[in-house]
């Protein structure tokens, strides 16, 4: 069998090498030159060349941030957190509308049995909570495909890898920036304007979330899927529909949850005729939405939510703002939740609510914030807050915050936040200094 098998192939090969031995000098260049030129596109450039300007002339990423962080809760142990958060990236230049991007980030503390960290069980466990681990982990590690228009308007994007997502005001999907460890998105997403103007669709599909819990942290596989519409008529009004469809299965069924939704937004011109631009400006923010219970989720719940938020600001002055957020409850058996926001920013930088409580809360807040000496900005934001059932007073916070940038790549910033709990509630008391350097 193996000598018929070598007859077979040999004779099979006796017609290949006749051709190749009659094939002219002349034909094989030809042939070679045909090959150098399917390799070489409409500007002459070869491919070749244009992988090493992407690769080669792309940038380096790089953000250092130097944080101490003082936390005093009643009932444990103060907290003194000095962390480092390095960040350091490559992304390559754009060829043929793709570009890559990689990123790792590394945080450290000089002595982290001075907090203590939940979800990672670092630190001292008798001290108030400070939610920075330490540890190196890839933080964003992606392909990006652009499709543009003859304008260079791009008329669709692509995104496949490890994410940062933010969206609109980052109430339900964003990274969690404040902590040292951000959030991102194992995702697969995509978004488009279809060519017109004021026009934005967004599809994700994640399916693995990075939290802000570091390497050793809990973070969660996923099958979620991220829906976003929005239309921007002008200035003075825009309209945004989502759907976040939450499935965590076996990490954190009880975040599991299915929210749609609606936002209105704009900014308006208060002043008259030619002072009209140059005026103070009024701008509002109403978003509804409703949430229940998916996938695996052990309770069965309905909620809404309802924020709104008023804002009057002057260029080169400040602004001043009142807001009321509803974070409703189903008859004080669960209450509407945030899993994948930014939930620092909202309800008190003191994280007392980070999670809803099972009565759902009411948020009603005014704050001032403006442009001070010696380039320096500064705001203050007063909250009062009680419960969807029953009117319960959870307590008052004042936070504050003070910012100056020194270069153009060195800013540094102190912030607080107190708050004041009533019924059973503790007192919490933050304070943060730190200094960014960034390019």
């Amino acid at each position: 069998m193996k000598r018929s098998l070598t007859i077979v192939v040999s004779a099979g090969l006796i017609p290949f090498s006749s051709a190749l031995a009659q094939e002219s000098a002349p034909d094989a260049v030809a042939r070679d030159a045909e090959l150098v030129e399917s390799t070489v596109d409409a500007e002459g450039v070869s491919l070749v060349d244009r992988l090493s300007e992407a690769l080669g002339g792309g940038k380096v990423l790089f953000n250092n941030r130097f944080r101490v962080e003082l936390a005093d809760t009643r009932g444990r142990d103060s907290s003194t957190a000095v962390t480092n958060r390095i960040r350091l990236g490559y992304e390559t230049e754009e060829i043929y509308g793709f570009r890559g991007l990689i990123e790792m980030e590394n945080v450290s503390s000089p002595a982290t049995d001075n907090y203590f960290v939940p979800a990672t069980g670092e630190g001292t466990p008798t001290r108030t909570v400070v939610a920075d681990p330490t540890g190196t982990e890839v933080n964003q590690a992606y392909v990006r495909y652009s499709h543009r228009d003859a304008d260079g308007n791009a008329l669709f994007e692509l995104w496949g890898g490890r994410q940062r997502i933010t969206q609109d005001d980052q109430r339900f999907i964003g990274n969690v920036g404040w902590r040292q460890f951000e959030q991102t998105f194992d995702a697969a997403r995509i978004e488009s304007t279809l060519g017109v103007e004021g026009l934005l669709l967004s599809y994700s599909y994640v399916w693995g979330v990075q939290r802000i819990f570091g390497p050793d942290g809990p973070n969660w596989d996923s099958e979620s899927h991220l829906i976003r519409a929005s239309y921007k008529f002008d200035d003075a009004f825009e309209i945004i529909g989502f759907g976040y469809l939450l499935d965590f299965e076996d990490d954190a069924p009880a975040a599991s949850t299915d929210t749609f939704g609606v936002r209105a937004k704009g900014k308006i011109n208060v002043g008259l005729g030619d002072y009209a631009e140059k005026g103070p400006k009024l701008s509002y923010d109403v978003t509804y939405a409703h949430q229940s219970d998916a996938g695996d989720n052990p309770v069965n719940y309905d909620a809404d939510f309802v924020a709104a938020e008023l804002a009057v600001s002057k260029s080169e002055l400040g602004s001043a703002t009142v807001g009321y957020q509803f974070l409703g409850s189903d008859g004080g058996n669960a209450a509407f939740q945030f899993p994948l926001g930014t939930n620092h920013k909202f309800q008190g930088y003191a994280d007392v609510f980070l999670t809803t409580p099972a009565v759902g809360l009411q948020d009603l807040y005014v704050g001032v914030k403006g442009d001070l000496l010696w380039g320096l900005k500064g705001g203050i934001t007063y909250h009062q807050f009680w419960s969807d059932e029953g009117g319960t007073d959870f307590g008052n916070e004042i936070d504050a915050v003070l910012s100056k940038k020194i270069t153009e790549n060195l800013s540094v910033l102190a912030k607080l936040a107190f708050f004041d709990g009533h019924n059973g509630q503790p007192d919490t008391t933050r304070v943060w200094v730190q200094a960014t350097v960034s390019f």
